[in-house]
C-alpha cells in the first residue's frame, strides 16, 4: 500500500482520543484524511488534534466512505456499528482495523468475513492487550525454551461498576445495555480470553461456562466463568465480573497467569507488571520491564505492527480468523450456560 496511508477515522470517541491518536500521528506512514462521529464534540477535539479540516468532517460514516480519497478505515464505535462498519468499509476498497469485538454474533461475523474476502479487503480487530509490555515479555519466556509448555491457566478481571468510576448506573452506558452489544464477558473479558489463549499456546476446543445477570438490573451479563480446555489438553479460567470485588486485601482484580512444570508466571494489569514463581523455592520475583504511558495498554503496540504490515503490504497481526475464533469462545459460553454441558468449538 502506497504511504502516507490515508486514514478515515469512524468514531472519534474516547477510545480514539486516548489510545489510538497518540501513535497515529507519531507513525510517518499514517495521514489522518478524514472523520466520522455523530457527536460534535468528538469530531472537534479529534480535528483539533490533526488537523482534518471541516469538509471532512461527517456526521454519517456512510458519507466519509462516499467522498473517497482514502485507503484504510479504523472503527472505534459500540460494538452493535461494527459489522456494518467493517462491511460498508470493505465495499469501498479500504483496509479495515476494527475495534473489538468484530461482531455481536457469529452470524454477523461471518457476514464480515464474507465480505472481507469478497472484496479482498485487509482486515483486522484490535488485540491490543498482547502488546503490553508484560505480554511481549511473558511470550519471550514461553518461545525461548526457559519455560515447558504450560499446563494449567487462569484469568480474571473484576471491575466492579462504582458510580465515582462510571458516572452513572451501569445501565446507563452502552456498554451495559443489550441493544448495543455489551455483557461483561464480550467487553471485559474479551482481552482476557484471548491474552490467556495465546500465553498457553494452543487454541481452546472446549468451553464450559456459567454467563449470568446477578448484580445489576440489566439486560445483559454481569459475571462469567469459563472453563476452558485446550486442543494440546491444557486447562485454563476465565472469570470477569462487574459486580465481585476487585483489588484490596491482597486480591488482585486483574490477572492473567499461567502454569507448568517449572515456574509460573503472572500479568498483572493487562500486562502493566509480570511475576516469576520459582516451583523450587515458591517464591515471586518481579520481571522488570519498560512501562511507559504509551505502551501499557498495548494500543501503540498493535497499532504500529498493523500499519507497518499495511504500508509493507503484509498481513496485519491479528487477523479476521482470529477474532472469529475469540468470538466463538464467548458464543460458546452462553451456549453452554443454557445446555449446562461443554461446547465443542467445532460445533460452532
Amino acid at each position: 500500500m502506497q504511504t502516507p496511508i490515508r486514514l478515515g477515522l469512524i468514531g472519534c470517541g474516547g477510545i480514539v482520543q486516548l489510545q489510538h491518536l497518540p501513535t497515529l500521528l507519531d507513525l510517518n506512514e499514517v495521514q489522518i484524511a478524514a472523520l466520522a462521529d455523530p457527536i460534535t464534540e468528538n469530531l472537534a477535539k479529534v480535528a483539533s488534534a490533526t488537523g482534518v479540516p471541516p469538509d471532512r468532517h461527517y456526521a454519517d460514516y456512510r458519507d466519509m466512505l462516499s467522498a473517497g480519497a482514502l485507503d484504510a478505515a479504523l472503527i472505534a464505535t459500540p460494538h452493535h456499528l461494527h459489522a456494518e462498519q467493517v462491511i460498508g468499509a470493505a465495499a469501498a476498497g479500504l483496509a479495515v482495523i476494527s475495534e473489538k469485538p468484530m461482531a455481536t454474533s457469529l452470524d454477523e461475523a461471518r457476514a464480515v468475513l464474507a465480505a472481507v474476502e469478497r472484496h479482498n479487503a485487509t482486515y483486522s480487530v484490535v488485540h491490543n492487550a498482547i502488546f503490553t509490555p508484560g505480554a511481549i515479555r511473558a511470550g519471550e519466556l514461553l518461545r525461548c525454551g526457559q519455560l515447558p509448555a504450560p499446563q494449567v491457566g487462569r484469568a480474571k478481571s473484576l471491575f466492579p461498576m462504582t458510580a465515582d468510576r462510571h458516572r452513572s448506573s451501569p445501565a446507563r452506558i452502552w456498554r451495559a445495555a443489550s441493544a448495543s452489544g455489551g455483557g461483561c464477558i464480550g467487553d471485559t473479558a474479551y482481552h482476557e480470553i484471548y491474552s490467556l489463549e495465546t500465553l498457553m499456546g494452543s487454541p481452546v476446543r472446549y468451553v464450559e461456562a456459567r454467563v449470568q445477570t446477578r448484580f445489576f438490573e440489566l439486560d445483559v451479563d454481569d459475571v462469567a466463568l469459563l472453563l476452558l480446555e485446550h486442543e494440546n489438553g491444557a486447562i485454563s479460567t476465565v472469570s470477569t465480573s462487574w459486580g465481585m470485588a476487585g483489588a484490596g486485601a491482597g486480591e488482585l482484580g486483574n490477572l492473567c497467569e499461567v502454569h507448568t512444570r517449572a515456574d509460573c508466571l503472572r500479568m498483572v494489569g493487562r500486562g502493566t507488571a509480570l511475576h516469576r514463581l520459582a516451583r523450587a523455592t515458591n517464591e515471586w520475583s518481579e520481571i522488570p520491564l519498560d512501562v511507559t504511558d504509551r505502551n501499557r495498554t498495548g494500543h501503540h503496540g498493535y497499532l504500529t505492527a498493523t500499519f507497518d504490515a499495511l504500508a509493507a503490504g503484509s498481513p496485519p497481526p491479528i487477523s479476521g480468523q482470529m477474532a472469529f475464533h475469540n468470538l466463538a469462545i464467548i458464543e460458546a459460553a452462553r451456549m453452554a450456560t443454557d445446555a449446562r454441558r461443554a461446547i465443542d468449538l467445532t460445533e460452532l
